[in-house]
């Protein structure tokens, strides 16, 4: 992949975007969008191939990598020694299942949701209630944290959570979207918002 230019990964990630968005908003089904990003992809270039092929190729290397965030380990470590923490994503099973086991965080975690195994996504708030269940503790217990403004931090709010935006990468917050009670660009900043747990 190296030898394409880098004007094909920036109209895959925006191609990646809106098909992720077409899922939140359920127009599109988790099977439709894993053929269909790399169907206009290959419309855009101009080639005959096969998307099926392709997006089964792609998940099963996605599926082998780890990418961390700075610090994710360290706060990672921190929390779960001082609170619950449950894992929500909207990521394939496939793909996600075999990157958290490879990142080696699942440890960190009493729960791990995945909204393609449970049938719920986000920013439908009943996936957020599904793991307040799990996790035992109350709406105002409940930290939603995430880097997602129309799944993550709409979900939450419609949960009647408080909600923290990632900012990553640095832009703007999005006016449509509902408020988030914090915003940070730095994971460490996680820290210092329950001095009670240290």
């Amino acid at each position: 992949m190296e030898n394409y230019p880098e004007e094909v990964f920036s109209t895959y990630a925006r191609i990646n975007e809106q098909v992720w968005k077409e899922l939140e908003k359920g127009y599109l089904d988790r099977e439709d969008l894993k053929i269909k990003r790399f169907k206009l992809l290959l419309d855009y270039l101009e080639l005959k191939d096969d998307p099926g092929k392709i997006a089964s190729l792609y998940l099963d290397r996605l599926s082998s990598k780890d990418y961390l965030l700075p610090h994710a380990l360290e706060v990672l470590e921190y929390l779960s020694k001082r609170a619950s923490l449950a894992l929500v994503t909207n990521g394939l099973a496939r793909v996600q299942r075999g990157r958290i086991a490879k990142a080696g965080i699942e440890i960190f975690f009493q729960h791990i949701i995945i909204s393609e195994e449970i049938g719920i996504s986000k920013p439908d708030p009943d996936i957020f209630l599904f793991a307040m269940k799990l996790l035992h503790l109350p709406q105002h217990e409940i930290l939603c944290v995430g880097d997602s403004p129309s799944s993550d931090i709409r979900g939450g709010n419609q949960a009647g959570v408080d909600t923290c935006w990632f900012i990553y990468p640095l832009r703007e917050y999005p006016l449509m979207e509902p408020e988030p009670t914090y915003m940070i660009s730095d994971l460490r900043e996680l820290l210092t918002f329950a001095p009670e747990l240290s």
